[in-house]
């Protein structure tokens, strides 16, 4: 059994939302999130108030995101209980996952550049944090595919000490569907399906930070499960 390198990829993952969440946060302050409907003047400003410290902000957020990969990893480990052999489920979950790592490290780049030269042009300050909201906000794809293939796993699980409770199943398939309106964000600067809205920003982040915490607490109980029912423990 591999207990302890499970663990240990399970709880970057609880690390990597502590270390986002105070980048993006009290450092970036990113919270509540900039208006897309601001000037490039006073964007520009928002980037020259607190240099350091955002900068600073998007430093830990770049090295935290690098913890989502064995997160998924150890995901996929489990789901492969679930499904079997061959694991296409599990395979799928952990390609997405992957990939969709690169959507928290393309904002912390365009975040980090607009942040280098605080007195460049207001327009390309602009242009960068654009850039990093819309990639943060609307590469929803993967996020997508992930959590279907992690909410089927589940409700697919036909053996006797099931890895994650059935409901678990059903809300990760409702968190893959509440990711589908951050698509919108292209035609709307104000309102809920702005980057900063209702249907855009805030249910995705709830649900997304609900559903996280909630799959690290049964990822780590399915992985001390294991080892318990393990032959010769």
């Amino acid at each position: 059994m591999n207990t302890r390198s499970q663990l240990l990829c399970a709880w970057s993952g609880f690390v990597f939302a502590v270390l986002f969440t105070l980048g993006f946060w009290p450092l970036a302050q990113f919270m509540p999130p900039p208006s897309p409907n601001l000037s490039a003047a006073d964007v520009a400003a928002m980037y020259q108030a607190h240099t350091t410290q955002f900068r600073c902000g998007v430093v830990v957020m770049m090295v935290s995101a690098g913890l989502i990969l064995p997160f998924v990893t150890a995901i996929s480990v489990q789901m492969e209980r679930m499904e079997g052999a061959p694991g296409i489920l599990s395979k799928l979950q952990l390609v997405s996952g992957a990939v969709g790592v690169i959507f928290f490290i393309v904002p912390c780049l365009a975040w980090g550049m607009a942040s280098f030269r605080p007195d460049r042009a207001a327009d390309l300050i602009l242009l960068l944090s654009d850039l990093g909201w819309i990639s943060f906000l609307f590469a929803i794809a993967t996020f997508i595919v992930q959590n279907l293939a992690i909410g089927f796993a589940i409700l697919g699980d036909k053996n006797a000490s099931p890895a994650y409770p059935r409901w678990m199943g059903y809300f990760t398939v409702w968190t893959a569907v509440l990711f589908m309106p951050g698509g919108m964000l292209l035609f709307f600067k104000t309102g809920p399906f702005a980057w900063n809205g209702l249907f855009v920003f805030w249910i995705p982040f709830v649900v997304f930070f609900v559903w996280y915490l909630l799959m690290f607490v049964y990822l780590r109980k399915a992985i001390i499960d294991q080892a318990a029912a393990a032959p010769g423990h």
